[in-house]
């Protein structure tokens, strides 16, 4: 898998949709992915600053629905789902939220079960700008961005030498304004032909730090029952609009 990049690129700086190709390639191949429909994630949620540690699943389907609870004994419980149409979360704290908008774009964008397979359905373009160094590591930087009215561009960082994405910048719109985050991922491991992140470190607006950490990651042929439905009080948003 970390020969295969260098080969490729050889002859020059790639473009960014070659890019995405070798990384998809790197990552284990389309035709891996299409032998799989669900996936289900285990492990833990932590903000590290506020001494908050939570355990966390979550579950995704093909095409495109994903649910992810989180049980903390210091907030409660937090979930949030997609079931391919309805964006919602809920809390103790904030109670229930339908999503709209670029924040709806974006679940969905993520919501898909292999979204580097797709990305021209939600996307109008992937430019590979140039070269950075993250974390001491040469990456090619790749500014995607989304359809008319879905959100703002994003850069995602590809390592020149094994094609895997180790970084991605981007910016959620909701209701407490305009977010930037940065996302580093690490720790990958191999799961039935895929490579996958173990780690994510999310940065919001360079400051608050939240990191999740997978136990393991595990493919199935079904989920539970009921996995993806859309919790009552989020029914009842829905039939208030």
């Amino acid at each position: 898998l970390l020969i295969v990049p260098t080969l490729l690129w050889a002859q020059g700086r790639p473009t960014g949709e070659k890019v995405i190709e070798i990384f998809v390639e790197a990552s284990g191949g389309q035709e891996v992915w299409e032998k799989q429909t669900v996936m289900k994630a285990t492990g833990s949620f932590s903000m590290p600053a506020m001494g908050i540690s939570a355990k966390m699943e979550v579950y995704k389907q093909a095409p495109d629905k994903i649910h992810t609870s989180i049980t903390s004994d210091a907030f409660g419980n937090m979930e949030e789902g997609f079931d391919g149409t309805v964006a919602w979360e809920k809390s103790m704290m904030t109670g229930s939220k339908i999503k709209t908008g670029s924040e709806l774009a974006m679940v969905r964008r993520s919501a898909q079960f292999n979204p580097w397979a797709v990305w021209k359905d939600f996307y109008q373009s992937a430019t590979n700008v140039g070269q950075e160094t993250v974390d001491g590591v040469d990456c090619y930087k790749v500014e995607m961005i989304p359809n008319e009215g879905e959100g703002e561009p994003e850069l995602n960082y590809f390592t020149i030498d094994s094609g895997l994405l180790i970084k991605t910048s981007s910016v959620l719109v909701n209701e407490m304004g305009r977010i930037t985050v940065d996302a580093y991922m690490m720790d990958y491991r191999e799961t039935d032909g895929v490579l996958a992140p173990f780690k994510v470190r999310q940065v919001l607006m360079g400051m608050q730090e939240m990191v999740m950490t997978f136990d393991e990651q595990v493919f199935m042929d079904k989920a539970p029952e009921g996995a993806f439905d859309l919790p009552d009080d989020v029914k009842a948003l829905l039939e208030e609009k």
